[in-house]
């Protein structure tokens, strides 16, 4: 898609991908080109119906966007409250005991800034020419930790600590949605992911990706392929914005 924004012209693509080693694909991601939105969801693997969870708030995000005039400004905690509910009832009806979960980051983007809501350990990373800069905050045990530390100090984090959630969508029946907003800079690229990009491929290598392909979509695949022939272990999905001037 490509819209014009004061002085910007966005352009964005999404994709996601199984991978190798999954049994089924869990992630779900959503685009808006009216409302210059996009969101990427991660079922739960240790929760049963992982993609219905996933799908299931990326659908809820579609009804809610259809009472708003395009540009009109999202209410992250309205919009995550409705997600959070409708995924909490599926999971009780699914399974009493262990419910149903997801991570979802929405990022909007109006004038010159995204507006972010953000809950797990999807991110958005936003690059520029000589550095990028993750806006998102992981909920991690690993992250969690590293937080606790005093400067200067360091600790041995398990891998799998890093892919431990403290928080995500419809395990309980409030949630708690971090709120984000960023300037952007035309020339300046984004890419939202589910943690299937991160666990095949470095930011920093992204980085150099995003800076040499002038097409998201072939930064999509490319980010999709390489994460496959890396093993595939996981999910991968992905949505690259490209801000013109």
């Amino acid at each position: 898609m490509s819209i014009p924004v004061s002085s910007f012209s966005i352009r964005a693509f999404g994709q996601t991908d199984q991978g190798l080693m999954r049994s089924e694909n869990e992630d779900s991601y959503f685009v808006s080109d009216a409302h210059q939105l996009f969101a990427v969801a991660d079922g739960l693997g240790g929760l049963p119906e992982g993609s219905v969870a996933s799908g299931l708030a990326t659908n809820v995000i579609d009804e809610y966007l259809a009472d708003l005039a395009p540009g009109e400004p999202v209410d992250f905690a309205r919009m995550f409250e409705k997600v959070n509910m409708r995924v909490f009832e599926k999971g009780r009806s699914i399974s009493a005991d262990m419910g149903i979960g997801t991570t979802l980051t929405v990022a909007q983007f109006l004038q010159d800034r995204f507006h972010i809501g953000h809950v797990g350990d999807t991110g958005l990373v936003v690059f520029g020419p000589d550095s990028w800069r993750q806006v998102t905050r992981d909920h991690t045990m690993a992250q969690d930790m590293l937080d606790r530390l005093r400067p200067g100090e360091h600790a041995y984090i398990p891998e799998y600590f890093s892919h431990t959630l403290t928080r995500c969508i419809g395990q309980l029946a409030t949630i708690k949605v971090d709120t984000y907003e960023d300037v952007i800079t035309p020339g300046e690229r984004a890419l939202m992911f589910s943690d299937g990009v991160t666990k095949t491929m470095e930011m920093d290598e992204i980085h150099e990706k995003i800076l040499t392909m002038n097409s998201p979509k072939d930064l999509v695949n490319e980010i999709i392929e390489t994460a496959n022939h890396r093993g595939g272990p996981d999910n991968v999905t992905a949505i690259a914005i490209y801000f013109d001037e």
